[in-house]
């Protein structure tokens, strides 16, 4: 199959941020034919009576994209005149972490009690899939995963994810 996609995996764990990296791609697309592209726009799909406000956040990846794109020489057109159409999804799962420190010998020989933390935050996960818009075929696929624990924490990590997907942009 002409358009099967070859898996090159990127983790690239970025020191102790706990952001992880992938990327995957279709080997037999040549990507220097590509120069344009466009945004596909969709809603989010959410259980009844559930709002979310993403409008800050559709703004910040847009932007973060199209700069790395632009970067690259790649132009934003309407979208019946782009090479590449491209779609993000995002998630977020709440996670817990637990760490116990154990027991230990305390002063005189003597068994001491032990130390847990217990740690909350989110989980946010983002992937970036650009489409041949000719052909209507996933050509590139990038995705990131990390722990977020604050509106600025998410704002900086979603620009270093991005920046990261996009390094190797388009493969060789």
């Amino acid at each position: 199959m002409r358009y099967t996609l070859v898996l090159l995996t990127v983790l690239a764990i970025a020191g102790c941020s706990g952001l992880s990296t992938s990327v995957d791609y279709d080997s037999q697309t040549d990507f220097g034919r590509y120069s344009t592209f466009a945004w596909i726009e969709t809603k989010p799909k959410l259980p009844p009576g559930r709002r979310i406000d993403a409008h800050l956040l559709d703004v910040r990846i847009k932007e973060a994209v199209e700069n790395q794109l632009m970067a690259k020489g790649f132009r934003r057109v309407p979208k019946p005149k782009a090479d590449l159409l491209i779609i993000y999804h995002v998630g977020a799962k709440n996670r817990v972490e637990v760490e116990h420190y154990g027991y230990r010998y305390g002063p005189h020989g003597r068994w001491v009690g032990h130390r847990v933390e217990v740690t909350r935050y989110k989980e946010g996960t983002l992937i970036i899939d650009i489409v041949d818009a000719r052909l209507k075929e996933l050509v590139w696929r990038g995705t990131a995963v990390g722990a977020v624990y604050s509106p600025g924490d998410l704002e900086r990590k979603l620009t270093e994810a991005i920046r990261k997907l996009f390094e190797h942009f388009p493969p060789a």
